[in-house]
Formats: structure tokens, sequence, C-alpha cells
């Protein structure tokens, strides 16, 4: 469990120094909302709140943005989610990768509209900048999903010294 919330620090981390190079120029992918997607999908369902919350919160205080309008945001992305994974059926990398994009389109709709001032002014051009957001955060989510397979793969092989064939 511990190495679960260090790999959630090392994405705050991440996604901080992401939205002050790579935000500045274009868009950031949203790794943040990528890891918390698939932490509670595969692990525990309280990275979902838990997790969403407190990073939320730390990536507020270190971007300088109204405290608590990124945790509204990723709580309200992953319910998003959530409720589509409960009407789907589906599981495996597309599932993930789905209810990452929604998560994402979600929760920086909502920040924008949250941590613009006056509140709700953001509907503007700024909105546009989601659609890219979701695409780079699903490539990247495709490369992660793609390494932790191969990792997964390695450790079964070394194991049983047969390779593991996922379905």
């Amino acid at each position: 469990m511990y190495y679960r919330v260090l790999v959630i620090a090392l994405t705050i981390v991440i996604q901080f120094l992401l939205e002050l190079t790579a935000g500045r120029i274009f868009v950031a992918p949203s790794l943040l909302t990528l890891v918390l997607v698939y932490l509670s999908e595969n692990f525990e369902k309280k990275w979902a709140i838990d997790g969403a919350f407190w990073s939320g919160f730390v990536l507020d205080l270190l971007l300088h943005q109204p405290p608590g309008s990124s945790s509204l945001a990723l709580l309200v992305g992953l319910f998003a989610a959530r409720s589509f994974g409960a009407l789907s059926s589906g599981e495996g990398r597309g599932y993930l990768l789905s209810m990452t994009a929604i998560a994402v389109l979600v929760s920086d709709t909502l920040f924008i509209v949250l941590a613009s001032r006056p509140i709700g002014s953001g509907f503007n051009h700024v909105l546009l900048l989601v659609i890219p957001r979701m695409i780079l955060t699903v490539v990247i989510g495709v490369l992660f999903l793609s390494v932790t397979s191969w990792i997964i793969e390695i450790k079964s092989r070394k194991v049983t010294g047969k390779l593991h064939v996922q379905g």
C-alpha cells in the first residue's frame, strides 16, 4: 500500500512539473487522473476518493489555484468515470482508457469553470484545450498500460518459467 502512496506522490510532482513546462507551451497530459483511475480500478476503490481529494488539494497548493478546485474536479471526474463503468460491462485496456478519457474530460471542464475568476468566466476558447489534453492523456495511458502489462509478463516468466498470455 505504501508504494501506491509513493506512486501518487511521484505523480503529483510529475504533474506539477508538466503543468509548469508543457502546460505553458500547449497542454500537459493529466497523468494524475490516469493514475487515480488505474489505482481505483485495479486496487481499492478508496483511491478514487482519498487520492483525488488529497492529490488535488496538494496540486492546488503547488500551482496557486483556489484550494479544493482540483479536488472537486477530480472527484466529479472520477465519479463520472465510475458511472460509465457501472453502465458498461467492459474490462481491459479499452475500458480503463475510456474511463480515463471521461474522467479527464469532466474534471478538466469543471476545473476550468471553478478556477476561473469570476467563477464561470472560463467558458471560452480555453475549454477547447480539454480535447487535446484528453487525447494526450489517453496516448500516454496506452504506453503506460503497455509497459505495465510487459512488466507483469516478465514477472510471470520469472515465477513459472513459462510465458503468461493475457486474454
